[in-house]
């Protein structure tokens, strides 16, 4: 259920997260071991704009399944309630 949620609102979350939100993300989701240190590099130097680096994240996250993108939303529900609350995330 939770990738098919962020599969939903995968284009609302690239259009509206920003760049702390992508970071607090990243670290939290490495610190559980989600994603590697190899693939939060790759997020964070191989793309110029938050866009990309969003897109990147949450393709990266689906691709993960099921686990990884319940996670994910955990973490967007604590680090950013406002972007949640848009995406309609619970």
């Amino acid at each position: 259920m939770a990738d098919y949620v962020l599969t939903q609102k995968r284009r609302l979350f690239i259009r509206s997260v920003g760049h702390s939100t992508i970071n607090a993300l990243l670290d939290g989701l490495l610190e559980d071991q989600v994603i590697s240190q190899e693939e939060m590099c790759k997020v964070k130097d191989e793309n110029n704009t938050v866009m990309d680096k969003a897109r990147v994240l949450i393709d990266l996250i689906i691709g993960k399944g099921q686990h990884a993108c319940q996670v994910f939303i955990d973490y967007l529900l604590a680090e950013d309630p406002q972007l949640s609350l848009k995406m309609e995330l619970k």
